[in-house]
């Protein structure tokens, strides 16, 4: 939104998302590489969502590097879990670097876009986008929440599974 309305840079914003999503996430290839392993081996949750990356990107290959970033609550495990793969580094930094140029243009366009949408409403249309944005959020969060109580009620119950 800061871009369309000229707060800041469209390009500056897309270039530093860039440069960080790919920096980042070949820092966590790289630990992946050098201490996966092990760091999993002492985690049992993050060894089986480890697991279940490792058998989307073989499944998937280069397509799984392309768009683990949207998908919620794979981007915090999987260029770990792919740095304890066979995947030679130099492959994963090619695709890593195209994949995080994809996902910074995605959501640096949707801010731009929810700029525009925020000034065709008119004066008050950021704050209403906002409060809309929150109220959607709390929606979300609470059926999360939701979610989760049940599962864990459902355990307590069912322990032998």
């Amino acid at each position: 939104m800061g871009a369309k309305l000229g707060i800041i840079n469209l390009y500056w914003l897309v270039g530093t998302v860039w440069i960080g999503s790919f920096m980042g996430d070949q820092v966590w290839f790289w630990l992946g590489r050098r201490w996966g392993n092990k760091a999993l081996a002492r985690f049992p949750s993050a060894e089986v969502h480890a697991s279940r990356v490792l058998r989307w990107l073989e499944k998937y290959g280069v397509a799984f590097i392309l768009v683990f970033r949207f998908l919620y609550g794979v981007r915090n495990i999987a260029s770990v879990a792919i740095g304890t793969s066979r995947m030679p580094w130099s492959r994963f930094l090619f695709w890593n670097f195209i994949a995080a140029g994809i996902w910074a243009w995605s959501f640096a366009g949707a801010g731009y876009l929810f700029g525009e949408a925020a000034a065709a409403i008119g004066e008050d249309g950021p704050k209403i986008l906002v409060l809309s944005a929150l109220a959607i959020g709390g929606l979300w969060l609470t059926i999360k929440s939701i979610l989760w109580v049940r599962r864990r009620a459902l355990a307590a119950t069912n322990p032998a599974e």
